[in-house]
């Protein structure tokens, strides 16, 4: 197959924070939309600064990750989320971001070979 035909246009996907801790203290669900893939800077960016206790490097990348529904960023430089909420958040992106990959177009359903 060629690789090319994997390329895509990343798409904005809604991602819901629904930890009862979070709900409770935000009086509901809280929600954002990220990309469904990003380019590989980021991705190593992202997990890189989390094993360095990089925070200003982390802080930077969560605020260009965590849009809205039009694909805008929503924390401001100068604003910062709750420590819960961040947490949070960080959490979701890290599940999304970890089980970023292609997806077959073809179905790999039916018999499975021998051992």
């Amino acid at each position: 197959m060629n690789i090319g035909q994997f390329a895509k246009k990343p798409e904005l996907i809604k991602i819901e924070i629904t930890t009862p801790e979070i709900v409770e203290s935000y009086d509901g669900v809280v929600s954002f939309w990220i990309l469904d893939s990003v380019d590989i800077n980021t991705y190593f960016d992202f997990f890189k600064s989390q094993a360095d206790s990089d925070g200003t490097k982390l802080n930077e990348l969560m605020r260009s990750l965590i849009l809205d529904h039009d694909g805008n960023r929503v924390i401001a430089d100068d604003h910062v989320l709750p420590i819960d909420l961040a947490i949070a958040a960080l959490t979701a992106i890290n599940e999304r971001l970890g089980k970023s990959k292609a997806k077959s177009s073809t179905p790999t359903t039916g018999l499975q070979p021998n051992t």
